[in-house]
């Protein structure tokens, strides 16, 4: 059932492949929803698999009512055919909506004030929160994420060696209504990855031409004593 603000759609255990390991490996998946396909990736968070990045393109697109029920058949490997029903049980079909026109939120026009913008390179310096990490908005803007949510590539430099991976995008809309902003999808699993403990400062980089988002240095947090 879709609930408010859900970026994460458990999929049972049984329904998944028996081979294939998600506690090391995000996948995307192929979604079918009346003849129309979406990519969907899957992957692994507090020891469940599930839906994230591609399914809030859906939720808009089809503009889908908190309380509507989702229903995925597997076809094979990770394909899955998608019904949806409405409060009353029924089944809705759109048989008019076009994937291709799918409308994609403006970017956030303020500024932040503590980004260093060199060439093709936005450095910048942030907290580490405990649930979530929104990503600035000029670094939105080179990530090209008004185009679409994606997979970002992710190095952390700190680290020996170095490691890579990828994580996924998610938007959100401000309070006020004014605009969009977008935050990475699974902050725990991020920060289990990248060692980061929660009001760490973390030195971060984004280089536009990569397309490659670097966690450059962790200065841990010291409490303070009296």
């Amino acid at each position: 059932m879709l609930s408010p603000s859900c970026n994460f759609y458990d999929i049972p255990q049984s329904t998944l492949p028996k081979s294939y390991d998600y506690s090391s490996n995000d996948v995307t998946s192929t979604v079918m929803i009346d003849n129309k396909t979406f990519n969907v990736s899957i992957v692994t968070y507090d020891g469940k698999v599930g839906f994230t990045v591609g399914m809030d393109v859906i939720v808009s697109l089809f503009q889908l009512e908190v309380g509507c029920l989702l229903l995925f058949t597997k076809g094979f490997g990770h394909f899955f055919y998608l019904k949806v029903f409405g409060k009353n049980g029924v089944e809705i079909n759109y048989p008019d909506v076009d994937a291709d026109e799918a409308e994609v939120p403006p970017l956030d026009a303020e500024n932040e004030p503590d980004e260093h913008i060199d060439g093709c390179v936005t450095t910048f310096v942030r907290m580490a929160g405990e649930d979530y990490f929104r990503i600035p908005d000029p670094v939105s803007r080179k990530a090209r994420l008004d185009e679409g949510l994606k997979d970002l590539n992710i190095r952390f430099l700190h680290m020996d060696p170095p490691l890579q991976i990828t994580n996924g995008t998610r938007r959100e809309k401000r309070p006020n209504g004014r605009g969009y902003r977008y935050a990475l999808t699974c902050w725990k699993k991020f920060m289990k990855a990248a060692r980061i403990k929660v009001r760490d400062q973390v030195h971060y980089s984004f280089d536009e031409n990569e397309q490659v988002l670097s966690v450059e240095r962790v200065v841990p947090y010291v409490k303070r004593t009296k």
